[in-house]
């Protein structure tokens, strides 16, 4: 029963299928010059991921389902929101997969509220004045998986993509590039080198299912 159990019924996972794209012959037509492209606005990337690693606790593991609110009748319930948190010790990762055909040009973003906008989440928003932070673009071909995510398990750094210094009430742009359809972008922010513990660069914000807090990602149209 074992052996079944480690052959037939194996959990072989589904992070090296290839994504099968449903956009057949689109590509063609389009540069056939018989059909023009429609003119398309920017699609904000949500992030399929966001989670904190703590660069003071290396093998702990990036926190899951803080917000969960388990109920009698519906079981637990897991709200729709992302955490942008940076400070010293503690730092972000995010990933997105592209999508959608011909939005193959993209812009990482960071937005964060000003002192009249919503906050829906009942924990506070938090910025240090000044507050710099670098963006590092991380070696991650697969789906990440948060439950092994620790600061010790994190992919490495690729490359520095930019450091930023992002306002409360503002869109900072962190970098632009090219991204094919279907692919995944990691990327972590910290504290900018040579800041120490002592340096207080922090920001702390939620998102919610109706609020865009955080790190996104603009997708551009190249059709």
């Amino acid at each position: 029963m074992s052996r079944i159990m480690s052959t037939v019924y194996a959990d072989v996972g589904t992070s090296e299928l290839e994504f099968a794209s449903p956009y057949h012959g689109l590509a063609e037509l389009y540069r056939s010059g018989i059909v023009e492209p429609p003119v398309l606005q920017p699609i904000l990337n949500i992030p399929r991921v966001v989670a904190q690693v703590f660069s003071d606790r290396p093998d702990e593991l990036a926190p899951v389902g803080e917000h969960d609110v388990f109920t009698k009748v519906f079981g637990t319930l897991s709200p729709h929101e992302k955490h942008l948190h940076v400070s010293p010790t503690t730092h972000t990762i995010a990933q997105f997969r592209t999508v959608d055909f011909g939005m193959e040009d993209c812009e990482l973003v960071i937005r964060l509220p000003g002192i009249h906008d919503r906050l829906e989440s009942a924990e506070p928003f938090r910025l240090h004045a000044n507050s710099a932070f670098d963006v590092f673009r991380l070696h991650a071909p697969k789906a990440l998986e948060i439950r092994a995510l620790s600061y010790a398990t994190r992919p490495r750094a690729k490359e520095k993509v930019a450091t930023v210094v992002p306002r409360a009430g503002e869109e900072t742009a962190v970098a632009r590039f090219p991204c094919a359809w279907s692919t995944l972008h990691t990327f972590e922010i910290a504290c900018a080198s040579g800041d120490g513990a002592d340096s207080g660069c922090l920001v702390d914000v939620w998102s919610s299912q109706n609020t865009t807090w955080g790190v996104y990602m603009y997708q551009h149209q190249t059709i």
